[in-house]
């Protein structure tokens, strides 16, 4: 590390002096720094990390996909001189500091983040998240005038690539704990091994482990819920561990269903939009479609007081929290929602002050998107129905601050602005 200029001796007193950590990686030991009290000092950047959702939304179509891997990628990002300091650690042979941005820091993530997307901006079908970076296009032709493209920045920038792990015009590539494909989304393979080789929890906290590990798949599975009812029982506060016969049904169902789970299309911003809603009595579901093939699925478990709403308050609910759940799709277009709730039909029509304060308060956060509702029997809305009963356990209390309300509805009261 000394010989890479990664590290240097540091003979002078410094501020900060952090404990060095060794990590075992194959055929290798790598330094790091345990900077705990450093990270509570630290003041981050919070530039935003790309999520899969995003990615995928931005590139229909792809058929063809590389991945480069940075080899080292936070040892190519030079420090100054104070953060150098900063970084100073302690060995069996005395201090030494980084040079170049160590693991561990806090911020080191969103730093390389922001070094590569920058420096990557102005290419078509490039993205890249922290040192993943990845190029796909429509044919062979287009992915490889991208990835030339791609090489000639990275010369440029001279970044350095790890070759053993960088795959090139691949029809399918794993990314970021998924698997992108010429036919869609799919979850990645070796998650889907971990969940179908885990042991019978033996406690809460194993069954933690297994739901936790299973929700990876929440968006592949629209009645993922209805099927771990069971196990989420044994999680509630108030009941005692007890593995019997429904349990055991419920653990093997999911163990399953994993390897049967199905291929997210890959959202086309030149299509129609289909948001396709529901609520029951205890949970909202929505799907969002395009050509009648699903894109994402969502569902959400009601609060105490959200299961008291009258019916067609929980039905706008589901609107809100559909528009919401999907909103880097919906936001700036056009989008048809369905829902098997008529009279949402006719308050959509009449004026926001008519309608009553819980639904104005819905109706309010919805002016952010251009919907058409339009009413279609519940029997028909396949995904949606089932999504709502078998809604994942995850709970908003409120969906907009009352501000917003009476920031509204003042400038149409009938007294001046000084009263």
């Amino acid at each position: 590390m000394e010989d890479l200029g990664v590290i240097v001796k540091q003979t002078e007193p410094t501020d900060w002096v952090n404990s060095m950590v060794t990590v075992l990686k194959p055929e290798k030991l790598r330094i790091c720094i345990d900077p705990q009290d450093l990270n509570k000092a630290i003041k981050r950047e919070h530039y935003p990390l790309r999520t899969i959702e995003e990615i995928v939304a931005e590139m229909p179509n792809a058929k063809v996909f590389s991945v480069l891997d940075a080899n080292h990628g936070f040892w190519q990002v030079h420090l100054d001189e104070v953060s150098s300091k900063l970084c100073t650690f302690n060995t069996p042979f005395g201090r030494y500091r980084f040079l170049r941005l160590p693991f561990g820091i806090v911020s080191a993530p969103e730093v390389f983040q922001k070094c590569i997307a920058q420096r990557l901006e102005g290419l078509d079908g490039v993205v890249n998240i922290v040192d993943d970076i990845l190029v796909w296009g429509e044919d062979m032709e287009q992915h490889d005038k991208r990835l030339r493209k791609l090489l000639n920045r990275i010369r440029d920038i001279n970044l350095k690539l790890n070759k053993t792990k960088c795959k090139i015009r691949m029809t399918e590539v794993s990314y970021v704990g998924h698997i992108l494909t010429a036919e869609g989304l799919k979850p990645d393979n070796g998650k889907v091994r971990a969940i179908q080789n885990m042991p019978e929890p033996q406690d809460k906290a194993a069954l933690m482990r297994f739901l936790g590990l299973l929700q990876y798949l929440s968006k592949f599975i629209p009645n993922m819920s209805d099927l771990s009812a069971p196990l989420r029982k044994l999680l509630e506060g108030d009941v005692a561990w007890h593995w019997e016969t429904e349990q055991q049904k419920s653990f093997e169902r999911l163990k399953s269903l994993v390897s049967n789970t199905p291929v997210l299309k890959y959202f086309d911003v030149n299509k129609e939009i289909m948001l396709s809603v529901d609520a029951s009595a205890e949970g909202l579901g929505a799907v969002l479609l395009q050509e009648g093939h699903p894109v994402a699925f969502g569902s959400r478990s009601l609060t105490e007081c959200q299961k008291r709403y009258a019916q067609i308050e929980k039905e706008l609910l589901a609107i809100v929290y559909g528009c919401e759940k999907f909103h880097q799709y919906v936001y700036g277009k056009t989008v048809q929602v369905e829902t098997d709730h008529k009279p949402l039909e006719t308050v959509f029509k009449k004026s926001l002050q008519k309608a009553p304060p819980r639904l104005q308060r819905m109706l309010m956060r919805l002016q952010l998107y251009d919907i058409r509702v339009s009413y279609k029997p519940g029997k028909e809305l396949y995904i949606a129905d089932t999504l709502s009963r078998a809604y994942l356990k995850e709970q908003v209390e409120s969906l907009l601050e009352d501000e917003l309300q009476v920031h509204t509805l003042s400038v149409c009261l009938p007294i001046s602005k000084e009263k």
